[in-house]
């Protein structure tokens, strides 16, 4: 797949994003319910900033072909505004499959609780 993603997210409020994937042959939504999947956010420097996974449950699979990601407040407030790196692999059946790549956005969020 060759899915470029552009997001944009606060540093004072939760990230929650959610992405439908349809087989590009058959527009039928891809099974991921035996899949592993990773999504990261790294910064200019490739360090790793956030890491959501299946099993560490900020990965979710809502329905079917749909993924979601939760990264919490906790997680966002220690991100500085700027521009970052993401991306996702999945591996389902033996595959590692690249799922998207793009850039995230963190705009300094005026409120804080």
């Amino acid at each position: 797949m060759g899915i470029n993603l552009r997001a944009t997210a606060t540093n004072n409020a939760d990230w929650n994003m959610k992405l439908q994937v349809t087989d590009a042959e058959t527009g039928a939504a891809v099974d991921f319910s035996d899949a592993d999947i990773e999504v990261e956010v790294k910064d200019a420097s490739s360090c790793l900033k956030l890491q959501g996974s299946i099993s560490n449950g900020m990965v979710t699979l809502p329905d079917v072909g749909v993924i979601e990601w939760n990264f919490p407040v906790t997680k966002m407030k220690n991100l500085c505004p700027g521009s970052y790196k993401m991306g996702a692999v999945y591996e389902l059946g033996g595959a590692t499959i690249s799922l998207f790549t793009g850039d995230l956005t963190v705009i300094d969020g005026v409120a804080r609780l």
